[in-house]
């Protein structure tokens, strides 16, 4: 099985190339905005790994993974679903600061935008309830199944606060897995966020 799905990713890359690109700059003193940064934020970045580039593939976007913002002070901290940000929490549900998750070994690109249609005592909400699921399993699986990875870490959270959250599910198959799955773009194009800092200086 897992052969197959090494084959399929050396198709992926034999039909579409992968080029080097340089990678973020890693310094959080270049980004201007970073006092318009909230709790409630979702941050965006754009992965250097195999399954990166697989993410971004299916999904058309500019980045391949999300996390909401969680706190600003005494700086900021990230939650999400990952499967190897930290090498001693691996495939699980971890709060990385704001230096961890945009480090050139792990990111080329990184944004922050903000969901307007959710009030401050919604995210407030939120970000209390994603609090509680650190350390919970990364599982990637359709949407029919039990799931819990990056997108899905945040819409299953979202709708509980503000079910008209609509992000668009696309349907996809390859080795292994297949169904209905919720990618990063279905955040970065969805309608009423505003973009706070996008690095490089670049809309999604």
């Amino acid at each position: 099985m897992k052969f197959l799905h090494y084959i399929f990713i050396f198709l992926l890359f034999i039909k579409t190339p992968v080029y080097a690109l340089d990678l973020a700059n890693s310094d959080i003193s270049s980004i201007k905005n970073f006092s318009q940064i909230k709790a409630g934020d979702w941050i965006f970045r754009n992965g250097v790994q195999i399954d990166s580039f697989i993410v971004k593939k299916l999904d058309g976007s500019d980045y391949s993974h999300i996390g909401m913002i969680v706190s600003v002070e005494p700086e900021i901290k990230i939650i999400h679903a990952t499967t190897n940000d930290n090498e001693n929490k691996p495939n699980q549900v971890i709060i990385s600061t704001l230096t961890e998750f945009t480090a050139p070994d792990l990111a080329q690109m990184y944004a922050v935008a903000r969901p307007n249609f959710l009030s401050d005592k919604q995210k407030k909400q939120i970000i209390e309830e994603l609090l509680t699921k650190q350390g919970e399993k990364f599982i990637l699986a359709s949407r029919d199944q039990e799931h819990l990875y990056c997108t899905s870490l945040l819409y299953d959270t979202i709708i509980k606060y503000q079910p008209d959250f609509n992000p668009e599910w696309q349907y996809a198959k390859f080795p292994l897995l297949s169904g209905d799955y919720l990618f990063p773009g279905a955040f970065a194009n969805y309608p009423n966020i505003t973009w706070i800092y996008v690095y490089p200086d670049k809309k999604p």
